[in-house]
């Protein structure tokens, strides 16, 4: 645990150093890229971070041994050194050397600042997160029967006010509690040895739904063997079920450990903070920051080293919406109630009411949630052209809210923010209305109309529960697939068009190279065509063995280039190479952009799970916007409509179309037909299944509607 001496002038050109790459990387990557942590964030150990006074902190071991100082930041990515907090000497009236791995709780107005140093665990008090600290006088900690390494104090504070300390080091490599008072600087109880399985040193306990997840350090800490393993109870105080491993070196960032976790708020999202070697097994400890995830089972997700970081995060009511998977069904459920948002009788026709109702599993509940080129959401309902929209686009409180054919306006934009109690807020873009049921009420038929934020008064009638009820595939839809757990996608190296172009995940953007028609074929299973060009997500040499590479190639209509597409039950996605059981693949389920993608044997593990978010195509003078795609109700006076509605074979006109053209579209805007009109009628036998739209002109006035091809 002894902390390498750096001269603070090479530090900062370390540093300089990193930021000028990661700026250089960033800007050569996308231009659309936002600011991340990058990592490591600076040189250090042990750290552990917190929230205090609208700031982030972190705190690490002292430097020399026995200087300690905390850092600062506003986002989590901007990160300034407050100096030093508490020297050893002369704050310290009982210890000179060995200062290690400080814990900082605010409780009783005040900052408790509990620090290892000469295998003793001391506290000091002070009345801000950054100091001064006064030590109590004595060592709180200084003997115990089961350890006489007294190192590593994490202290948790559980929901009903009782405080732990734990501590323990590799000496004996146990861990050990006993509880605090309430004036935290002094013992409530004597020790009880807690030791979980691998155990070695570095306690850190978080609770969640319930469960006690007391997390540590296995290994040796000076070199790659070590790593962060957990156990879980229904007591702060064991016994223990091994659960496994967090964090583990990989091939390049070496020996993880010591870490601390930050939960954002009453958010379930989770930060992780702790030490590794970079590009080594030795030498210099940095401080990483990256994301935490639990899964459906309620198990941490290992964690994914990253050399970007985490993006920035304000503290604020609001809740990651990540979980929103574009282009599928939801159901939304009006807080506190069992009545959903829903169509007065299921109707199709535009301008029919919104309200809510009690919940009874029809279409009339259900809609299509899909995110916007502007960001924000469009919510269609199921089995319609309709979307939900603002009566006139209004940003009055109280405006109504109805259906209306898709015209691409404002009034039928939507931003969705989770808030900090798990329910989500829409918001009405460009205004600060939201939806918002009528005097809150709790009875079916309650009319649905958007009113002023009332965030502070947490207002039940603006909360709304998204269940996620299916997530069907669109056949000609464009996707894009986010590796789960991790912010990179799938991604065609350099965005090249050429035949053998690798594939890889890469960090996020906007263009092309992560652009996927996910199109089923005869046979049930999708091919996957690299956006703008004809090329297809194959194996190479149509391989059945595991860790064969996938890359771009010509549509040749083989195996190796047909997919098997399966929902599972965390919501994410697997994709099987037809006739093996390979699956699509991170190398090493790394999260760093550029790692290599190929196919694997099916583990189940999230390597091999992809998030497919349907979206809008990149406009381009080849496609039409579905601005431009309005019906004859919004586009000129043409008595017109299709029928049937919706269609197998072929479409007829209401009105004498007879030799005239039509166009046909597909829901995202791209031409897919060209015909000129005969008895009345068109053939779309040859479309598959789906949203299409035509494109017609009669006396000089053109027109569109919408028709479903079944």
């Amino acid at each position: 645990m002894i902390q390498i001496k750096m001269n603070k002038y090479d530090l900062l050109d370390k540093l300089r150093f990193r930021l000028t790459v990661l700026l250089v990387f960033l800007s050569l990557t996308a231009s659309v890229q936002a600011q991340l942590s990058g990592n490591p964030l600076f040189t250090g150990a042990d750290p552990e971070i917190h929230y205090f006074n609208n700031k982030y902190y972190i705190y690490t071991t002292a430097t020399y041994g026995t200087q300690f100082h905390a850092y600062s930041s506003n986002d989590l990515t901007n990160w300034i050194d407050e100096g030093l907090i508490f020297d050893l000497y002369p704050d310290s009236p009982w210890s000179q050397n060995n200062g290690w791995a400080p814990a900082v709780v605010f409780r009783n107005n005040k900052y408790y600042f509990y620090y290892t140093a000469e295998t003793k665990i001391g506290v000091a008090v002070g009345n801000t997160p950054i100091g001064p600290f006064t030590d109590i006088g004595a060592p709180l900690i200084g003997t115990d029967p089961y350890t006489d390494d007294i190192i590593d104090a994490d202290v948790f504070v559980d929901d009903d006010g009782q405080a732990y300390i734990y501590y323990g080091g590799s000496g004996k490599s146990r861990m050990v509690v006993r509880k605090l008072n309430a004036d935290m600087v002094s013992l409530a109880t004597g020790p009880t040895d807690i030791t979980p399985v691998n155990y070695t040193e570095g306690p850190y306990m978080v609770k969640r739904k319930g469960i006690y997840y007391m997390m540590y350090s296995n290994g040796s800490w000076f070199n790659d063997t070590y790593n962060v393993q957990y156990s879980t109870s229904s007591s702060p105080m064991g016994p223990w079920t091994y659960r496994g491993k967090i964090l583990s070196s990989n091939i390049e960032d070496k020996g993880p450990g010591h870490h601390g976790v930050l939960k954002i708020g009453n958010c379930d999202e989770y930060y992780i903070i702790y030490h590794r070697y970079e590009n080594s097994a030795s030498g210099d400890r940095k401080i990483a920051i990256d994301r935490m995830y639990f899964n459906s089972s309620d198990l941490i997700d290992p964690v994914n080293m990253t050399n970007y970081g985490v993006a920035p995060r304000v503290l604020d009511q609001s809740c990651p919406t990540q979980n929103i998977v574009s282009g599928g069904i939801y159901k939304l459920t009006h807080k506190g109630t069992n009545q959903c948002l829903d169509v007065f009788n299921n109707s199709s026709q535009s301008g029919a009411n919104v309200q809510q109702s009690t919940d009874n599993g029809s279409d009339a509940q259900r809609w299509y949630i899909t995110k916007e080129a502007d960001g924000f959401y469009k919510l269609t309902h199921k089995g319609t052209a309709q979307v939900l929209d603002v009566d006139n686009n209004s940003s009055q409180a109280g405006a109504n809210v109805q259906q209306w054919t898709d015209l691409g306006t404002d009034a039928q934009r939507w931003k969705i923010e989770m808030m900090s109690d798990g329910y989500c807020k829409l918001t009405h873009k460009g205004t600060t209305q939201c939806l918002d049921v009528d005097n809150n009420s709790n009875q079916s038929g309650a009319n649905v109309q958007q009113w002023g934020d009332n965030l502070a008064a947490n207002n039940d009638a603006q909360r709304w529960k998204l269940d996620l009820i299916e997530v069907p595939i669109v056949s000609g839809g464009i996707y894009q697939l986010t590796h789960k757990g991790t912010n990179q996608r799938l991604d065609v190296s350099g965005g090249s068009t050429q035949q053998g172009a690798n594939v890889q995940q890469h960090n996020p953007n906007e263009t092309d190279a992560q652009r996927w028609v996910i199109t089923k074929e005869s046979d049930g299973f999708y091919k996957l065509t690299h956006r703008g060009t004809n090329q297809v997500l194959d194996v190479d040499n149509n391989s059945s063995q595991a860790g064969a590479n996938v890359q771009q190639w010509t549509d040749l209509g083989t195996n190796a280039q047909r997919w098997k597409i399966e929902l599972m039950p965390d919501g994410y996605f697997k994709l099987t190479h037809k006739n093996t059981s390979l699956c699509l693949d991170v190398v090493n389920n790394l999260a760093e952009p550029g790692t290599n993608v190929h196919q694997y044997t099916d583990n189940g593990n999230d390597a091999q799970r992809w998030k497919l978010d349907l979206v809008k195509p990149i406009a381009n003078t080849a496609k039409i916007a579905k601005s431009q795609l309005k019906t004859d109700d919004e586009a000129g006076p043409i008595a017109l409509n299709v029928y049937p509605n919706p269609v197998k074979n072929t479409l007829f006109f209401t009105a004498e179309m007879t030799g005239t053209h039509v166009s046909i579209l597909s829901s995202a805007g791209n031409l897919v037909s060209q015909q000129k009109v005969t008895n009345n009628s068109v053939d779309v036998s040859g479309l598959a299944s789906g949203i299409y739209f035509v494109v017609f002109d009669k006396d000089g006035i053109k027109s569109t509607k919408r028709f479903i091809k079944k």
